[in-house]
């Protein structure tokens, strides 16, 4: 487990477990991969496989507790078949274990929809209701109408589900989620894809970069609805950062899952 102190809001990684993949999942080869001088060991091995996290970040602020993209992307592995209670099972002992049961998470904040996660809990049944029971799960109106009219969305039918159910907040961003906390539209991955500001100190990139390398890429075809404005925001957000010495986390990194930005040319070191 991470925690940072970010303008007395806390950050905390809680993690799952961190995998090795081939590097084409980033749209790379080894060879590029390995290519990066400052991408081993803490995003990439050195044969040139990647590393991707599944984890849960909870921001504390002022007595509310959110939660950011918990397991994103990873429908395939956790959320099919008959394992999928299980991993719910542990993600929510990991969490209780961290200091944060499931009960106490007041939002759920999605930067976009690539599966739904850990934002929902299935039943033996296949029944699909809120994994935060008494949280509201946060999403930009515009990426709620995206989803709608593209149904084959990786999580649609479970955000379907708690939709139904009226947990789902469709907010227009810029949008406080806690005080210091805003979420704030970037497009480009998606069309209602967000980051997650926290003060001057952090912010969430969502699927801008999956993984640290490709913040040194230049623009990836193949990675995003829109890769140029996908890039273009990407840019944005790493030029903000580096000029305040600002966190930049990526939901989907391997531990500590957040990193300093110099440059450019960019390099994301370890936090």
């Amino acid at each position: 487990m991470t925690t940072f102190a970010v303008e007395g809001i806390r950050l905390t990684r809680v993690p799952y477990f961190d995998v090795t993949l081939d590097p084409d999942i980033i749209g790379f080869t080894a060879a590029r991969a390995a290519g990066v001088p400052w991408g081993v060991p803490d995003w990439a091995t050195p044969e040139g496989r990647v590393l991707v996290g599944q984890a849960v970040w909870v921001i504390e602020s002022d007595a509310r507790t959110v939660v950011v993209d918990p397991c994103g992307a990873a429908d395939a592995f956790l959320r099919s078949g008959p394992e999928a209670i299980g991993h719910q099972t542990a993600v929510a002992d990991a969490l209780s274990t961290a200091g944060f049961p499931v009960g106490t998470v007041d939002s759920v904040v999605l930067s976009h929809l690539d599966g739904i996660g850990m934002a929902a809990a299935v039943d033996p049944d296949g029944a699909w209701r809120p994994f935060f029971p008494g949280a509201s799960v946060v999403m930009s109106h515009d990426e709620a109408t995206h989803v709608a009219a593209h149904p084959e969305t990786g999580g649609s039918a479970a955000l379907r589900c708690l939709i139904d159910q009226g947990v789902v907040e469709e907010v227009d961003p810029p949008w406080d989620v806690a005080p210091g906390v805003t979420l704030e539209l970037t497009g480009g991955h998606s069309p209602g894809h967000c980051a997650v500001r926290v003060g001057e100190g952090a912010v969430f990139v969502g699927h801008l970069a999956i993984n640290p390398l490709q913040v040194g890429a230049g623009v990836i075809r193949g990675q995003h609805l829109d890769d140029e404005a996908a890039r273009s925001a990407l840019e944005r957000e790493l030029a903000w950062a580096s000029e305040r010495g600002a966190l930049v986390i990526g939901p989907l990194w391997p531990a500590p899952g957040a990193g300093r930005v110099t440059g450019p040319p960019w390099v994301v070191s370890a936090a």
